[in-house]
């Protein structure tokens, strides 16, 4: 008889199992492995979720800037308007020179942030070529740092304007740096207008 009740109980734990509450260790874990999965699903689904506050927040930041670039083209268009208009038979013809380039320096920086608002694809496609320097932030400050020093070097000029225009150009660049270095989250998502180009070409 002992033999035949052996016999039963193997058969019986073969076919059925042991039950829950003779190990009570197995319930739990398969419980503890259920929610971890649906903690982790859940997790992953609020990672992959967009953040657009800081985004709209660098759009923001980023439009700001490009007004201020514009406004600063138009005051060096005027400074060197003005010092043509000044310009004399005995004046230092280099003067004249230094405004006609300031002029020009000016609207060249002034055409790309248009390029930046709204683009022209033949227009673009020509400055991105040329002028391929301006399509970045980095190149971009290098830039108004130049035309800076620039403006401030023309004496036959309207003082206050000069020094204004200058001064703001220079803190306009190294501004323009400083972000580049030290708030990257700002200006990281900056795209250059692409207007024009291939995607094969496109940086």
């Amino acid at each position: 008889f002992i033999v035949v009740r052996k016999l039963k109980a193997a058969i019986m734990s073969g076919a059925y199992g042991e039950p829950d509450w003779a190990s009570p260790g197995a319930s739990s874990a398969g419980a503890a492995v259920t929610v971890d999965a649906g903690a982790t699903a859940s997790t992953a689904a609020v990672a992959n979720q967009p953040s657009t506050g800081g985004k709209g927040k660098a759009n923001c930041f980023q439009r700001l800037l490009s007004i201020v670039n514009l406004i600063l083209c138009a005051g060096m268009m005027a400074l060197g308007i003005l010092t043509l208009i000044e310009f004399k038979n005995g004046m230092d013809i280099s003067e004249a020179f230094v405004a006609t380039y300031m002029i020009l320096f000016a609207a060249l920086l002034a055409l790309y942030e248009f390029m930046w608002w709204s683009t022209i694809d033949s227009i673009n496609k020509s400055m991105r070529k040329n002028f391929g320097f301006l399509y970045g932030i980095k190149g971009k400050a290098a830039y108004m740092i130049f035309v800076a020093f620039l403006t401030i070097g023309l004496e036959s000029s309207i003082r206050w304007l000069r020094y204004a225009v200058g001064i703001s150009f220079l803190v306009d660049g190294v501004f323009h740096m400083f972000l580049l270095c030290y708030k990257p989250d700002l200006v990281s998502s900056y795209k250059a207008p692409t207007g024009g180009l291939s995607n094969d070409h496109v940086v």
